[in-house]
């Protein structure tokens, strides 16, 4: 395939960001570089390369969309509470039970924090 100066410019863009995140190279010889990009593009967590991945298949004319990721939704509102937490650089999202009333008085709740994977109280 031929590319535009465009498209070139931004494969030169993405190279070092692609090869960080996959260990693999881009190469505009490889005919197979379009679709390896589109699936790379899908799978990445970098915004910058899913919104440049997205610029260059508009660029070449291929149909191209990304997911876009949900939020899991709690199924019964008022029983559970859908929390996001960042643990290591990675955002979990996870279901929490919302207790009915708080049996331990206020002036004895401890604050819970993680650190290197353990629970410390403060």
């Amino acid at each position: 395939m031929v590319y535009s100066p465009e498209m070139v410019t931004l494969l030169q863009q993405l190279r070092a960001r692609i090869f960080a995140e996959f260990g693999t190279k881009i190469r505009l010889a490889d005919p197979q570089l379009l679709p390896s990009l589109g699936d790379i593009g899908k799978r990445s967590r970098d915004p910058f390369t899913r919104k440049t991945v997205v610029e260059i298949m508009s660029l070449a004319g291929i149909p191209f969309q990304l997911e876009t990721a949900t939020k899991p939704v709690a199924k019964d509102i008022n029983a559970r509470q859908a929390t996001e937490v960042t643990y290591r650089g990675t955002k979990i999202y996870r279901d929490k039970e919302l207790p009915a009333q708080s049996q331990v008085p206020a002036e004895r709740q401890q604050t819970r924090q993680m650190y290197r994977g353990q629970v410390v109280y403060k």
